[in-house]
């Protein structure tokens, strides 16, 4: 089959989509991280506190409903709402260009439809090479990420 992506690539894309769809905190478990520690790192205990006390629907003396207060309005800091820190500074940890070059792309080989006279992981090693000083730049803000034009 030379379709991109061909019949049983699709077919497993769509099984991945339907267990997705189930279950989405699937792709965080996939990458190593469980629903408990995800909704940890957000701050959902802060709304768990909210749910608990706006569930007393009697008063203390039990013969009317108690009024419901009326909503919060949501605050606009993210540290705030969120209830700490959302993003620490370190976060990236050291940021390097590699010191070999498309090592993936090596890894896979030799793409077998390239039609250049030219080798095709000679050529992507180049790229690789140019771009990756060229992104540190951008991502250190040393250069715009748009071109001057």
């Amino acid at each position: 089959d030379w379709s991109n992506p061909c019949k049983h690539i699709a077919a497993v894309y769509y099984l991945l989509g339907e267990e997705f769809d189930r279950n989405p905190f699937l792709i965080f478990k996939l990458r190593g991280m469980d629903r408990e520690e995800l909704t940890g790192l957000i701050g959902n205990s802060v709304g768990r506190k909210t749910k608990i006390k706006r569930s007393k629907v009697t008063s203390e003396s039990g013969n009317e409903p108690e009024p419901t207060p009326p909503p919060e309005p949501l605050q606009a800091e993210p540290e705030v709402f969120w209830g700490k820190d959302i993003v620490q500074d370190n976060i990236l940890g050291q940021v390097l260009i590699p010191q070999l070059p498309a090592v993936l792309v090596r890894r896979l080989g030799n793409f077998p439809f390239w039609r250049s006279e030219e080798n095709f992981l000679e050529i992507m090693q180049s790229i690789y090479s140019t771009v990756s000083s060229q992104g540190l730049e951008v991502f250190l803000g040393e250069r715009s990420s748009k071109r001057d034009g």
